[in-house]
């Protein structure tokens, strides 16, 4: 009885051990979040995002993902913060600036070693905190499309150079926000969140994008390459205080619970105040020229080239790739890390313990080198320092340019409208004397038409009048020809009868009936006649007579 009673206990000992871990990580919720966030922060409760968590203490210019380093694992580009809080808004949830309230951080359940968007080009490196609207889709991820899809703007992003990509305390090398515009033009995105193909049961998101050899070949800093170790397992309901990463050895220890997906909204204990139609800035606000604003976001649709998620889902990473690069890269002789001997703040002492080893190898071995990166720190804060204060100028200067370039495109546009419109006028002044020529042509040929007709209808009137004056010319001629030989053939006449009058008489003596002499009718004149001379009339008489 008491062997059974035994067997029976260590069973359920057995049991309890293999149950009771699974059965405590299944009760994590987003009480572990309230509980765990309120001693460094507050939470509000704020339109369309729910109850969100601001950090207290902070300077007015602080943003995300600024203090503390990036670091390579089996996941990618891992964030490890130096901050009381990093451990878990770092890794899950979505970040969003209140133009009113500041930075405020929206809880979700799904781990990742960093929820940003990333920026690149020759001369720099750049980041931003992804918004709550950039849920995570598995089939799809995140890709390069995050800045157009989200409308992430200029003032989200951190910049940096290449060569302090890998400081251990990168915010001494963050430059001003406000030469954001200016960078943002010659830099794409190459965001890749996806998730690791064949990692086993348990899903892993991979941050990728940034090329982890190109990148350490141009930095001063020896980036570590860690294989990560997700802390899973535990009674978070009994150690409900963030906990730092952890690097041990070649490992990279991270507390990861797993958080069960809220089918239900519950508040958290305290809630400080609620924001009701909040002002929302997604990197925007810096820009007070709306074109500026449409040029960049002109540019984001013009560097994309219409990929969407659908068409252009984030590039898949197989996991024997990782480690397959993992095992290269190790294999390959490592630079000392170089140290920072500069910035670390008193809150980011238990984090900056994480490099305290290879600090301490690398002053050991390059003690020159230590004072030479140091002193260079010194002058990048100074640089920092003057880059702030002449921010001002330097935007005011271009401004200038751009007014200047502005009244130049101006001119330009008036020149061409005004050469535009002359050469409107000339061709117009052209079409206009080539119409005038051709009238003129026209006018020319019709005057002349009109000429050759007339000399026609002339010609043919004078051969009509010639072929008339022939005709009756003739006639004319003759008329007054006979009318002048007639008197004359009569008076002959009259004057032979006369003189043989007598022996008629004797031959004939019977008496005549006396004839009364015949008035000749005088035919009207012609005009031959109307110019005879008072002797002819009288002749004329004379032989009527």
């Amino acid at each position: 009885m008491k062997i059974k009673t035994l067997l029976l206990t260590i069973l359920l000992g057995v049991l309890c051990a293999v149950v009771w871990p699974r059965q405590a990580e299944a009760r994590v919720t987003f009480s572990y979040f309230y509980e765990s966030l309120a001693p460094y922060g507050d939470w509000v409760d704020v339109d369309h995002y729910g109850y969100c968590w601001q950090p207290r203490g902070v300077a007015p210019d602080w943003r995300p993902y600024t203090d503390g380093y990036w670091s390579y694992t089996d996941a990618g580009w891992t964030w490890v913060s130096y901050e009381d809080f990093g451990s878990i808004t770092y890794h899950y949830g979505r970040w969003v600036r209140l133009e009113d309230t500041g930075w405020v951080w929206r809880p979700d359940f799904e781990w990742g070693p960093a929820w940003v968007s990333w920026r690149q080009s020759d001369d720099y490196v750049g980041w931003a905190p992804l918004p709550p609207e950039a849920t995570f889709d598995p089939d799809s991820g995140i890709g390069v499309w995050a800045d157009r899809d989200y409308d992430i703007g200029p003032s989200a992003y951190v910049f940096c150079e290449p060569r302090y990509f890998g400081a251990p305390v990168l915010r001494n090398f963050i430059l001003p926000w406000q030469r954001n515009l200016a960078i943002i033009p010659g830099t794409v995105n190459i965001t890749n969140i996806t998730v690791i193909a064949g990692g086993g049961r348990d899903r892993i998101i991979f941050n990728g994008g940034l090329d982890f050899r190109r990148i350490s070949a141009r930095g001063e800093y020896r980036i570590e390459m860690l294989h990560l170790q997700r802390q899973t397992e535990g009674d978070w309901s009994r150690h409900p205080r963030p906990e730092f990463a952890r690097k041990v050895g070649d490992q990279l220890i991270i507390a990861a619970p797993e958080i069960e997906a809220p089918k239900v909204r519950f508040a958290p204990a305290s809630v400080a105040r609620t924001i009701q139609a909040p002002r929302v800035d997604k990197g925007w606000s810096g820009i007070a020229d709306p074109r500026e604003r449409d040029r960049v976001r002109t540019r984001y649709s013009e560097q994309t080239q219409g990929l969407t998620r659908a068409s252009a889902p984030a590039k898949q990473v197989e996991a024997a790739q990782v480690q397959t690069m993992m095992r290269e890269v190790q294999s390959q002789p490592q630079r000392a890390v170089a140290p920072q001997a500069q910035g670390v703040s008193s809150r980011s002492a238990a984090g900056a313990a994480l490099t305290t080893g290879s600090v301490q190898g690398a002053a050991q071995e390059q003690g020159k080198r230590f004072q030479r990166n140091g002193q260079q720190a010194v002058d990048q804060a100074q640089k920092a320092a003057t880059t702030a204060v002449s921010t001002p100028q330097e935007q005011g200067q271009r401004v200038q340019r751009e007014a200047q370039q502005q009244a130049d495109q101006q001119r330009k546009a008036a020149a061409a409208a005004v050469s535009a419109q002359q050469e409107q006028g000339q061709r117009a002044q052209r079409e206009a004397q080539q119409q005038a020529a051709q009238q003129r042509n026209a006018a020319a040929e019709a005057a002349q038409a009109q000429q050759e007709q007339g000399k026609r209808l002339q010609r043919e009137t004078q051969q009509q009048a010639e072929a008339q004056r022939r005709v009756v010319e003739p006639a004319a001629t003759r008329a007054p020809q006979e009318q002048t030989q007639r008197p004359q053939r009569e008076a002959r006449e009259a004057a032979t009868p006369r003189a043989a009058e007598p022996s008629r008489e004797r031959s004939v003596p019977q008496a005549q009936p006396q004839v009364q002499p015949q008035v000749q009718r005088q035919a009207p004149a012609t005009k031959g006649q109307q110019s005879a001379t008072p002797d002819d009339k009288k002749k004329k008489n004379k032989d009527q007579d």
